[in-house]
């Protein structure tokens, strides 16, 4: 039997992935093989394609933080599932793009049956992600008023669905073309690229945001805290400015200094958000989260935007779709 896995063979651009075909290898102790049937695609693994990330893993790699898929083969010792066992698989940014992935303990937590495999993949890092920015981080009540950046995207979608599940005011700031997508979910757009969204934000909001949900650093994040009301949270959660620019600037010092001093220059409460070292730091908290979001996933109460299925070894179409900023949503590739 053969493997098929995505490698990012050298930094750069969507060529940088190359399709790889493998033997399978038996599990090694205390580790579970799994037929993947869905992974997603995040901004976070073009940073990496790019060496933008911080501390960007060597090539080659396979990107990718998460998969959904059924268990195949167990390793010794292994307990906790069984072949044929419905799984997600999370990792800390690499290893999702695979029609076979292998993992330990820790990285697996149980898919209910009743739900899609390409809509699991869809909430397992964004919605998890934005389920901890929202209630684990900021605290976000009913009424708040929040600001979301990048509305129309996997993590900003969920952001509207789950603020509107959590009873917030919102605002979106989205391309035009994709008003539509931020409306649907009850919250006022913005067109970040015509419209000044600090102004608009003081003029609707004259006391200021009670929180800011901003992945795209730089500028950005400077213009975000002038929205902020006296008591307000500024959360940021990536960096995407730096996408497909040559020199990237030395972000990681700007979120090492709000890291550092958790504050905002202005005094304002400031988080810096990662998946993978809030489940370092809180691995409970991780699988309380995402059992949660599948649990309104089952219910009907959350319906993730799924902006394409693509087969696996379309990966590089996959990355310049993502790039071009023009689908809503998230992207899942899909394994046969």
């Amino acid at each position: 039997m053969m493997n098929v896995r995505v490698v990012v063979t050298k930094y750069g651009g969507p060529e940088a992935l190359e399709i790889v075909d493998e033997p399978l290898r038996r599990p090694q102790r205390d580790e579970v093989r799994v037929r993947v049937q869905s992974a997603g695609v995040a901004l976070a693994d073009i940073m990496r394609r790019e060496g933008k990330y911080p501390n960007s893993p060597a090539t080659p790699f396979t990107p990718g933080y998460d998969a959904v898929g059924i268990v195949d083969d167990l390793g010794e010792d292994v307990l906790h599932v069984q072949k044929g066992d419905r799984v997600a698989v999370f990792y800390n940014g690499t290893g999702g793009y695979a029609a076979y992935v292998y993992a330990k303990a820790d990285e697996l937590y149980p898919v209910p049956a009743q739900i899609d495999s390409s809509a699991a993949s869809a909430v397992i890092l964004n919605y998890v992600t934005a389920y901890q920015m929202l209630h684990r981080l900021a605290s976000v009540s009913v009424g708040d008023r929040i600001l979301i950046h990048g509305a129309s995207g996997g993590t900003g979608t969920a952001l509207l669905e789950l603020g509107r599940l959590a009873g917030a005011q919102m605002i979106g700031t989205a391309s035009a073309a994709k008003h539509d997508i931020v409306t649907r979910y009850g919250a006022i757009p913005i067109d970040y690229r015509t419209e000044d969204f600090v102004k608009i934000v003081r003029e609707k909001t004259p006391e200021g945001v009670d929180a800011v949900f901003d992945p795209i650093g730089g500028n950005n994040w400077e213009r975000s805290f002038q929205t902020l009301s006296t008591d307000g949270r500024f959360v940021g959660y990536g960096y995407t400015s730096v996408l497909g620019q040559s020199y990237s600037g030395g972000w990681a010092n700007d979120w090492a200094n709000i890291q550092d001093k958790k504050m905002t220059p202005e005094g304002n409460p400031a988080y810096m958000y990662s998946s993978t070292m809030l489940r370092k730091e809180q691995p409970n908290w991780f699988r309380e989260d995402l059992a949660h979001v599948f649990d309104l996933l089952a219910k009907g109460h959350i319906n993730p935007v799924i902006a394409a299925r693509i087969p696996l070894r379309e990966a590089v179409q996959a990355h310049k779709l993502l790039e071009t900023s023009l689908l809503a949503g998230k992207i899942v590739l899909i394994s046969s």
